[in-house]
């Protein structure tokens, strides 16, 4: 049977995107490690300062911004205040999850009604979609899967599905993979730290 090249692309870049998944997992719990081990003290001062500020919310917020906001900051960073702020898990799930569905539908939205409107954004989103466009073509809503649980950068994703016009109830199926994605981060994120308190 022949394949279609594009078709042999896209499964080895599927391949590459399940092993940077589980490399960057991995990833992130040496580094909570190491950052528990040495600089263990500043992180949780300004985590706690963080958390005594906006509490659970700003874990929410935070996030919100981060998947409404590309290169904003990474929403994981909000996960490291919440845990050394001593935040209770099931909450910062809950508003990791909920906090980066709207963000992710903001994004969408500014990639439907705003930016198409703005001749300079629609040149420069154009200039940043070009390795994720494939994704969206070739797999439609799965797409949304894929940068919402691997390091596919899901704020331009959603930008890239709203400038593409694919149904916003598409969108949001596939964007429900974020809540799994945080839970099996947060609890990386949480063993690493814990590394350092045994």
């Amino acid at each position: 049977m022949l394949f279609h090249p594009l078709e042999n692309q896209m499964d080895s870049d599927l391949k590459k995107l399940l092993y940077q998944t589980l490399i960057g997992i991995f990833g992130i719990v040496i580094l909570i490690i190491f950052l528990g081990h040495f600089v263990k003290g500043p992180i949780s001062y300004l985590s706690g300062l963080f958390v005594d500020t906006f509490g659970i919310l700003g874990v929410g917020f935070g996030i919100l911004l981060s998947d409404s906001l590309p290169a904003f900051m990474i929403p994981d960073t909000f996960l490291i205040f919440a845990i050394a702020g001593n935040l209770e898990d099931m909450p910062v799930i809950a508003f990791a999850s909920i906090g980066s569905l709207i963000g992710g539908s903001l994004s969408y939205a500014q990639g439907r009604y705003v930016f198409p409107r703005i001749h300079s954004f629609q040149k420069f989103i154009h200039s940043h979609d070009g390795k994720l466009k494939p994704y969206i073509e070739k797999y439609g809503m799965l797409a949304v899967v894929l940068a919402a649980s691997t390091p596919l950068p899901y704020s331009w994703m959603a930008m890239l599905s709203g400038s593409l016009r694919m149904p916003y109830p598409k969108f949001m199926i596939g964007s429900l993979m974020r809540i799994p994605r945080f839970i099996i981060y947060y609890y990386a994120i949480k063993m690493g730290w814990l590394q350092n308190t045994i």
